[in-house]
């Protein structure tokens, strides 16, 4: 590529060939919210087991995500690329023909491995293939297919669990996977390695890997273990202790795998944190309004799948426009609108109800994805434009890796509140009218708001004329929880744009070229 303002058609090829790469990643992530509750009917497990088809994907997905920045550096993009995308197709088929819990979460593992590998270098092409007067406008273009692979997510997942099996679902990843891989080796250029390789640091990236992991296994136990369990203190403490340890290794490393002049880049740090929340806010989204859709308010899953392309497809078609924006108004306005609309969304989310409305869910939805696609599309260009040019790849890592966070800890926590407070107010409920439970009853009833599915047959223990009142008592449960949550997600958005306020400034694009690359195949 030149300094000109045109854009290569071999560049365009590698971008839409990274765009569709990402377009398949979040059809995965969408598609697999719905495959929940099928997937509970088939292999029995509860919703604290469930949610680790979410959390672990997205958990190794961050914890590698730096590590892996780092072999883009040594190895090359193109290198990187295609080999996370072949990791990434072995656990689609493995969680598609996996018969256990244990082979679907390791499955699910391995797909967060391929991820790892080839993200950091897919959102890096971007920036060094783009001039930097188009990288708002390309940014947004990228973004849309993201968007599309959201909007069509859930959609095509419903469809498919409906015709076929929601195994089908991991399977449609082989042949977009191959088309990726085949446009990569025909057009992705060689990038210029280094003449001597670094090594690989191994204890950092055991310490990070392992610290971060352990931390959320333990959060995850809230539920189970309860917040003044010794125990659950005990597993987060070590998982901090690894984490600190990472810190102070990486900062006397001679060559460290984080440099540390990143946590004291401002901008660069606005955006990552910024990220980080609303990452939480989507995701939240996603699995409890999944959940709201089809047990409260008892439309099928192909039904919540079209439900939801009011917010994936509103993402997917303002990213350009948000893009385009970015390129006349600069990154802060853009930055702010989105995180005020997306709080605005979440507020009128905590008014939802077991009686709502289609089309105030709709409209919620709609101003969701309004905000959260003008919020996503500048908050990337931020980083990219505030990313020292030389780190471009482990800072790249370094955003990947928050914004993972967000997802992984938004699953855990949000299940767990809902559960805990839903919980409470069941209880509650049942106490105001005097419902005298025996020992089983009060397990059975308390058990009821932890199910990914609520029906009649979990509540055997029950005369047949309580259970229709204590069906209405748990859908009620649910949604209080429900509530609790969105109201975390308000003040998580408006976090997010207090963080554009203090950190984004005038932020503009970089006016050299992060580095030369060398085109061929």
């Amino acid at each position: 590529m030149t300094s000109s303002s045109q854009i290569s058609l071999r560049s365009w090829m590698v971008l839409i060939a990274i765009g569709i790469l990402l377009f398949l990643t979040n059809i995965d992530y969408t598609a697999v919210n719905l495959t929940l509750v099928p997937i509970a009917e088939e292999i029995d497990a509860d919703l604290s087991t469930l949610q680790w088809l979410l959390s672990a994907y997205v958990l190794v997905w961050a914890a590698l995500v730096i590590p892996a920045g780092r072999l883009a550096d040594l190895y090359g993009k193109r290198t990187c690329l295609v080999t996370g995308l072949l990791i990434f197709m072995g656990g689609s088929v493995m969680t598609g023909v996996g018969q256990s819990m244990e082979m679907l979460i390791f499955g699910r593992v391995l797909q967060g491995v391929g991820a790892a590998v080839f993200t950091a270098p897919a959102w890096a092409s971007i920036f060094t293939l783009t001039p930097p007067e188009q990288q708002g406008f390309v940014m947004g273009v990228i973004i849309t297919f993201c968007g599309l692979g959201l909007a069509t997510g859930p959609t095509i997942a419903g469809f498919i669990i409906q015709e076929m099996s929601w195994r089908w679902i991991f399977y449609v990843n082989i042949p977009l996977g191959l088309i990726v891989i085949a446009i990569l080796m025909m057009y992705a250029p060689k990038d210029e390695l280094p003449a001597e390789k670094q090594k690989i640091d191994f204890v950092g990236t055991f310490l990070l890997v392992s610290g971060l992991c352990i931390a959320v296994y333990g959060l995850n136990q809230i539920e189970l273990l309860g917040v003044a369990s010794s125990e659950l203190w005990a597993v987060i403490g070590l998982g901090l202790i690894l984490i600190g340890a990472f810190i102070i290794w990486n900062k006397r490393s001679i060559v460290p795998m984080v440099p540390s002049h990143l946590f004291r880049n401002r901008p660069y740090m606005a955006a990552t944190i910024g990220e980080f929340f609303m990452a939480m806010n989507f995701s939240m989204i996603l699995v409890l309004m999944a959940l709201y859709l089809q047990n409260t308010l008892h439309y099928s899953t192909y039904e919540t799948g079209l439900i939801f392309i009011a917010m994936t497809l509103t993402m997917g078609l303002l990213s350009p426009v948000g893009g385009k924006l970015i390129d006349l108004l600069g990154i802060k306005i853009p930055m702010i609108f989105g995180g005020f609309v997306t709080a605005i969304a979440m507020g009128l989310m905590v008014g939802l109800g077991a009686e709502s409305t289609l089309p105030y869910v709709l409209f919620c939805l709609l101003l969701a994805g309004m905000g959260l696609g003008t919020y996503f599309t500048a908050c990337n260009t931020a980083m990219l434009w505030s990313a020292p040019q030389k780190d471009l790849n482990v800072a790249s890592g370094v955003y990947m890796m928050f914004m993972m966070m967000g997802n992984t800890l938004s699953v855990i926590l949000a299940t767990s509140l809902l559960v805990l407070f839903g919980r409470n107010s069941l209880l509650e409920s049942s106490h105001q009218h005097g419902l005298e439970l025996s020992a089983q009853q009060h397990h059975t009833l308390v058990e009821a708001i932890s199910k990914v599915e609520h029906s009649a047959f979990q509540l055997k223990d029950f005369s047949s004329d309580q259970v229709p009142q204590l069906l209405s008592w748990i859908d009620s449960a649910f949604v209080y929880g429900l509530s609790v949550d969105m109201m975390f997600g308000t003040v998580f958005a408006l976090i997010a744009v207090g963080l554009t306020y203090w950190g984004i400034g005038g932020l503009k694009a970089p006016v050299q070229l992060p580095h030369h690359v060398v085109i061929g195949v």
